[in-house]
Formats: structure tokens, C-alpha cells, sequence
């Protein structure tokens, strides 16, 4: 004989559940220390343009800060692009008038300590104000986890693995058991406590809705590869690193744009030094375009599935 539940049942029975999850969300959550609880409330007092030169050199190397730093006097941000902690998050965005190009997204420091990503971002948006011509349109949003950065921890300041947060169609089935039993609970990779419950998520996916991109790249370190979520097609030669899948995962940005929308996501993976990143961009917009062409033409209200 089955015994009813009634709704005082059920709440308290979610309550169980949830309870747990809730607690293991808090345990992977980094503390301020006093030094940064001090820092903190400086940054309130200060311009974004300030904040972002804070960020600007806590990303690059000191020997190219001041080749970047031109970067800061001309940054966007979207009005969902704040962090977990009510830091801006900052794009800017290069125009080609080419028919020939496509509209390409560019991301760095999704993880915080990954500084070498965020560097070789900021550069790319240098260099694309300093050409004349150029056939790709650019949004860039080098410096995604400014509390990550600021921490120097891979997650952001709730703890979450940004890269694992993505709201890919399996995420409620797949991300938790995967982090469980696949990655033994490590608190680096932590998915978060829900799909696309972090302010850094919803903000690239903000982008997304309104940059609407046709090809994504994600740079990252350390493991020196180029990894292709896309289309079947060869692989242009670049001495600097080699081209090797790596995979994707629930809650992974490639698995979310690729085999969720088909939208091509190429990983950029550096190594400790910088690489030619000048010879890197532009074998990028001619792969692009070829990637988008075998991927097939994307209509606008596909975006609006996001």
C-alpha cells in the first residue's frame, strides 16, 4: 500500500536533498583573507577604467603592460557582465566591413589563475585596433573571472568551475555525477549548484544572445594543444602548438555551443610562455570562416534558444 505525501512531505524531503549541496557549495567557497577584504573595498572607490588596469596587470607580464594598456581607455561591458562580487567585466568589440569575414568571440581568464590566457586576449584586441583591414568582426571579453584573478584560484569566488556551469542539455542528468564520480569531487571543478547559476556564465552567455558569433575561441592553460569542438576538417599547421581533442564535458562551454547549438568553440591551450600569437590569430580567420561554411549558416533566432 503506497503511503500519500503531502506538500508539508514533499517540501521537507527536497529540503534533505538539497541540504547537503547547499553545505558542500559553502565548504568550496575560498575566504577572503584580510589583505583582500581591504582590497575590496578600495575598489569601490575607483573608476572602471582604473579596475580595469588593476586586472590589466595582474594578467600580463610587467615587461607588456604598458603595450596593453591602451586597451582599458576603450572598454564596454554588457549590464550583466558583473562577477560574483560586483567586479565589471569588460569587452570591446572590432568591426570589419569584409563580407567575407564572420563574427568571432573571444574569450580569456575563464579560470583566475590562468593569466597567460587573459594577456594573449588583451593583445589580440590590441592588434586589431592597430590594423587597417581585417575580414572577421571581433568581440573580445579577455578577462572573464576578475575575482578568480584576484584569488588566483581556477573557480570563481562561489567556487564553481566556470567551464563546467555552461547550461548544456545534459547538465541536470550528467554535471554532478560526472564531478562525483568522474572527478572524485574536486573542488576545482566544482559545476555549481545549478546550470548557468553564475553572474560570469550568464554573462557570456549575454554575449552570445547579443554578439550572436558565429565561431568561439577559448583560451586557456596549461596543456600546449588547439582543441576543435566542429566540424570535420583539416588542421591548419602552427608550430607553437599541436592540435589534439581533448574532449568536452557537462557543463563545458564547447559541449554547450557545439553539440548542443553547432556552433563552432576552438580551445586555445598555452603553455608557462607565450606563444606567436600575432601568426595564432590569423590562422584562426581563415580557419573560422571554413569551420562556419561546414558548419552551416546560423539563423538569428537561433540565439534566441539560449
Amino acid at each position: 500500500m503506497t503511503e500519500f505525501r503531502g506538500p508539508e512531505s514533499r517540501r521537507t524531503t527536497r529540503l534533505l536533498i538539497l541540504a547537503p549541496l547547499a553545505l558542500c557549495s559553502l565548504l568550496l567557497v575560498p575566504m577572503l583573507s584580510p589583505a583582500q577584504e581591504a582590497s575590496s573595498k578600495v575598489e569601490k572607490e575607483k573608476t572602471e577604467k582604473e579596475l580595469c588596469l588593476d586586472y590589466l596587470k595582474l594578467t600580463s607580464r610587467s615587461e607588456k603592460v604598458a603595450d596593453l594598456e591602451s586597451f582599458c581607455a576603450r572598454v564596454e561591458k554588457l549590464p550583466k557582465c558583473v562577477s560574483r562580487e560586483g567586479r565589471p567585466i569588460f569587452h570591446v568589440q572590432h568591426e570589419s566591413g569584409d563580407k567575407r569575414g564572420k563574427r568571432i568571440l573571444a574569450l580569456g581568464l575563464i579560470h583566475g589563475d590562468e593569466p597567460l590566457a587573459g594577456e594573449l586576449t588583451v593583445a589580440w584586441a590590441e592588434r586589431l585596433k592597430k590594423l587597417d583591414k581585417f575580414r572577421s568582426t571581433w568581440r573580445i571579453v579577455p578577462m572573464l573571472n576578475p575575482d578568480g584573478l584576484l584569488r588566483k584560484t581556477r573557480p570563481n569566488a562561489a567556487g564553481v568551475d566556470l567551464n563546467r556551469n555552461f547550461p548544456t542539455r545534459d547538465w541536470s542528468e550528467e554535471a554532478m555525477a560526472y564531478w562525483e564520480k568522474s572527478q572524485k569531487k574536486n573542488d576545482r571543478r566544482f559545476p555549481g549548484e545549478g546550470p548557468a547559476s553564475e553572474p560570469e556564465t550568464k554573462c557570456v552567455i549575454a554575449h552570445i544572445k547579443d554578439f550572436k558569433p558565429e565561431f568561439i575561441v577559448s583560451n586557456h592553460t596549461p596543456y600546449r594543444v588547439l582543441d576543435f569542438d566542429g566540424p570535420q576538417m583539416p588542421f591548419p599547421k602552427y608550430p607553437d602548438l599541436p592540435w589534439r581533442a581533448l574532449g568536452n564535458f557537462p557543463g563545458s562551454l564547447g559541449r554547450y555551443m557545439w553539440r548542443d547549438y553547432k556552433i563552432p568553440v576552438l580551445t586555445v591551450e598555452l603553455g608557462e610562455k607565450m606563444i606567436d600569437g600575432e601568426h595564432l590569430q590569423d590562422i584562426i580567420g581563415t580557419f573560422a570562416i571554413d569551420a562556419v561554411r561546414r558548419a552551416g549558416e546560423k539563423k538569428p533566432e537561433l540565439y534566441d534558444l539560449l
